[in-house]
């Protein structure tokens, strides 16, 4: 299969399960899916972060894939340590020197954007997303690059 052929699969994959999602009385995720997205890897994290962010970026209906997107950054944030400064799910904003990981990526105005932080690892990076209407990109930065903004994660 190609590569293009898999992006499809991971596509309908994200968009099933979102309505799924949708369906559910409380917008709640089985059992068995947070079972299966509990312990998500960096490269898996930005696999289905990402398909799930250029669908929304492009998409028309995304209430159910946001809301997908917000669920899976919950079980991350319910894995994360307590005491961490950055979790999953929290909204960031660049600080100090510009990694060259944002700049690379043609970040038109990455000092002003607001980023969600998609995966946090043990090696003191994160992985950010901005806002899905301006990108769905992912990237890691350093921890110590980043501030928090001033609200949580609506997506």
């Amino acid at each position: 299969m190609t590569d293009e052929g898999v992006d499809s699969v991971l596509a309908r994959l994200i968009e099933a399960l979102a309505a799924q999602v949708d369906a559910s009385e409380h917008s709640a995720l089985a059992p068995g899916a947070v079972e299966a997205l509990t312990g998500l890897s960096r490269s898996e994290a930005g696999l289905i972060f990402g398909h799930a962010g250029h669908l929304v970026h492009y998409g028309t209906d995304t209430e159910p894939i946001e809301t997908l997107i917000q669920l899976i950054s919950d079980i991350q944030r319910h894995e994360a340590e307590r005491d961490a400064a950055i979790l999953p799910g929290d909204r960031v904003r660049l600080a100090g020197e510009l990694p060259t990981s944002v700049t690379d990526h043609g970040a038109t105005r990455p000092r002003e954007t607001v980023f969600t932080v998609r995966y946090v690892g043990d090696d003191a990076t994160i992985d950010v997303q901005p806002d899905l209407t301006e990108d769905y990109t992912i990237t890691s930065v350093p921890i110590a690059t980043v501030q928090p903004a001033r609200t949580q994660s609506t997506t």
